[in-house]
């Protein structure tokens, strides 16, 4: 078969796939928008009223319990993403068994990271109270985590902009309630960020994703009854996901922990204020990343040749976004006053920025080999990523505080480039190659 005959079938194979993709991103993309929008808005109004030091021990707070529930859901969240497609009892099966999972991996990796908050931060708390509350607080972000990939894979995209919109209008709520009480509330950035999110993954879990699996069946009449193969599959995405892609995002959201142990709380402060921009833009990526895995089940070689256009033009958008982001920052911090340099929290964004436009790349081609069960080469590229991250971060952030972390962040995206590019450049050769067989 000739690439000319190949060409428009390929075209016309992927269209329906587009606009599934598209809907789904836009849909996701408006979710996570609220989420780290008011994200970014909670942490400033936060930092205009809570003392520095104070801020980088909460912002450390925050950091250890969502590292250790993304370790803990992000193996089966992502095991959803591609198995609740199968409809019928087989997806109810396997969201019941991950959220299972879920729950019992948050409520050991908790208690992990309670132990070490325990004896590294100075929170004034006794050490048992505060282990507890970062175990608690660990099983219930975890749980948010997976609610929003269970509606991702139940292919209700739109109910993350309800559940995410809705916890952040009640964080932000919170938190001027706390900074208006007469009385201080304790850790109220850790309390503002649990409460809402895990009001909303009861409403999430409980009715949202039911609901939406419901109505896939009724569209698509499935059917897929649950069996050992399947049960095998959930057990071996769960385990490969967790390290692969649990380990990174771990590492990712330990940083403002690893600046305030290593620098100081005020550099864990100013870390995690800039944080929340390269969250937002990393966002974008992550949208379109899901969306892709979510449709390209059973439908490799058209996702294939839409993967690069995709990763071209998210970068170009996330680029574009973050030299916003990267200009309006000092004014920002010129408001926050004294302890926020404006022309170094710049710098701080700008690198941030710069590594969120390198990565779409490489979150597409990974989204399109764990749609393939095929975690294996993402495993490797993101435990490069890690190395350099953290190596980068031991021998930086002491001397550089968050600029430190900033550039280390920028060098482990720089390599996860290089891999996205050749890793998306082969899927498309190879989907071609088994189009023309």
């Amino acid at each position: 078969m000739s690439v000319e005959q190949v060409a428009p079938s390929a075209r016309e194979a992927a269209a329906p796939l587009r606009r599934r993709v598209t809907r789904d991103s836009l849909w996701l993309a408006g979710g996570f928008a609220a989420t780290s929008g008011s994200g970014l808005v909670f942490w400033l109004l936060a930092a205009l009223w809570i003392p520095q030091t104070q801020l980088g021990v909460e912002a450390s707070i925050l950091a250890v319990v969502m590292a250790a529930a993304a370790l803990a859901s992000n193996g089966p969240g992502s095991a959803l993403v591609v198995m609740l497609p199968l409809g019928g009892p087989a997806a109810r099966e396997a969201l019941r068994r991950a959220c299972v999972t879920t729950a019992v991996l948050a409520s050991v990796t908790g208690n992990a990271a309670g132990l070490l908050a325990a004896i590294v931060l100075p929170t004034g708390r006794p050490p048992a109270q505060l282990w507890v509350i970062v175990t608690v607080c660990t099983i219930a972000w975890a749980m948010f985590n997976v609610q929003a990939q269970a509606l991702a894979g139940a292919s209700d995209a739109r109910g993350t902009l309800i559940v995410n919109g809705t916890a952040t209008l009640v964080k932000l709520g919170l938190l001027v309630a706390f900074a208006s009480a007469s009385a201080p509330v304790p850790e109220p950035l850790v309390t503002a960020t649990i409460i809402p999110a895990a009001g909303m993954t009861v409403l999430s879990l409980g009715i949202l994703v039911p609901r939406a699996l419901r109505r896939e069946d009724a569209v698509g009449g499935g059917s897929r009854a649950w069996d050992p193969r399947l049960a095998r599959s959930l057990r071996r995405l769960t385990a490969q996901n967790a390290i692969a892609v649990g380990v990174v995002l771990g590492a990712g959201l330990s940083l403002a922990f690893l600046v305030t142990q290593l620098a100081s709380p005020a550099q864990g402060a100013i870390f995690a204020i800039a944080f929340q921009f390269s969250v937002a833009l990393d966002l974008v990526g992550v949208a379109v990343a899901t969306a892709l895995a979510r449709n390209a089940v059973g439908a490799s070689a058209p996702s294939a040749d839409l993967a690069r256009g995709y990763a071209v033009r998210v970068a170009i958008a996330v680029g574009v976004l973050g030299i916003v982001a990267t200009l309006v920052t000092p004014v920002m911090f010129a408001l926050l006053g004294r302890g926020y340099p404006p022309l170094y929290g710049m710098a701080v964004v700008g690198l941030l920025a710069g590594a969120s436009a390198l990565r779409p790349g490489y979150d597409i081609w990974s989204a399109l080999i764990r749609a393939q069960h095929r975690v294996l080469p993402v495993l490797a590229g993101n435990a490069a990523y890690v190395a350099i991250l953290l190596t980068a971060v031991f021998v930086l952030v002491p001397h550089f505080g968050a600029l430190g972390a900033a550039i280390a962040v920028t060098s482990g995206a720089a390599a996860l480039a290089i891999v996205g590019g050749i890793g998306l450049s082969r899927q498309r050769v190879r989907s071609h190659l088994v189009v023309d067989a």
